[in-house]
């Protein structure tokens, strides 16, 4: 989104009070209707923190940010998602490439989880939430898993995302990859994702990925990647860290040619094995070109 789309204001004393779609009346010169859209949309933080509910009522001094474009986009029908597993706990989806799974910063509307939290409405959970257990780039496919609760239930989060889960991927690397290839260059966290660390760099976490190569055309070789805790991030950016980048570009709307197609672990409350794949993108057949 460009920048110019984010407007940040501080509430003042005469707007002390006033709810949130009458601020963004009131400094944008939105109607009632389409600033409750906006906010309902995912694009209105007090401080870091996304609200979504149009009559909550501002402070003197709060710091208000809106990503303006955040209702233009177009919602994701909840009946449209391809779910593969399904518990009291936990939702797995099979994602198509150019979908975010979860909100970005500048709104929740398109994504999946926003798409889940209106299934759960529909279906009478009071208050729903879901929470993305591995992330996965909006430009990639493939697998996701989240965690679902109503209000009444406490998270448990955490306990999926310190399972050890085998998450297998597929990518399309540009370049010729002979035999199995490995990378251990260290990572770090910046900016909010990854980045790949330098020599020396203090805080840098080690990390290993095996690429084994299933068949090679056309100037690209298709590999498969298994994971259990790293990011899937780490996938592209070692095959970089090797210059045989992941074809495709990050970013929602683009195609990058990255899919989770497998997912197994021990559910942590039922004790029941997991273990679910995902629909080959067309690009992952060891036949495509």
């Amino acid at each position: 989104m460009p920048a110019g789309d984010r407007v940040r204001v501080r509430v003042i004393s005469m707007e002390d009070g006033m709810t949130l779609r009458q601020l963004l009346g009131r400094r944008l010169g939105l109607a009632v209707a389409p600033a409750s859209d906006l906010i309902r949309a995912g694009g209105v933080y007090i401080g870091n923190v996304r609200t979504c509910i149009p009559t909550l009522r501002v402070r003197e001094g709060e710091r208000v940010t809106i990503y303006r474009g955040a209702a233009e986009a177009a919602p994701l029908d909840p009946g449209s998602l391809r779910i593969v597993h399904r518990d009291a706990q936990c939702i797995i989806v099979d994602k198509p490439h150019g979908v975010p799974a979860a909100a970005t910063r500048e709104g929740s509307r398109g994504a999946i989880s926003h798409a889940l939290v209106q299934l759960l409405a529909r279906e009478g959970v009071q208050r729903p939430y879901v929470g993305l257990v591995h992330p996965l780039d909006p430009a990639a496919a493939g697998l996701v898993l989240f965690t679902v609760r109503g209000q009444d239930t406490a998270s448990f989060l955490a306990r999926f995302t310190d399972l050890d889960t085998l998450r297998v991927y597929r990518a399309r690397l540009s370049g010729h990859v002979r035999e199995v290839m490995v990378c251990e260059t260290p990572l770090i966290k910046a900016g909010g994702g990854l980045r790949l660390a330098r020599e020396g760099e203090r805080d840098a976490v080690p990390a290993r990925t095996e690429f084994r190569p299933l068949a090679a055309g056309d100037g690209a070789s298709l590999v498969e990647v298994e994971l259990h805790r790293g990011s899937s991030e780490q996938i592209s950016l070692h095959a970089q860290a090797q210059a045989l980048p992941v074809v495709g570009r990050a970013g929602a709307g683009e195609v990058l040619e990255l899919a989770c197609v497998r997912i197994a672990f021990t559910h942590p409350i039922s004790g029941a094995v997991i273990d679910v794949r995902a629909e080959l993108p067309p690009w992952a057949e060891p036949g495509a070109k």
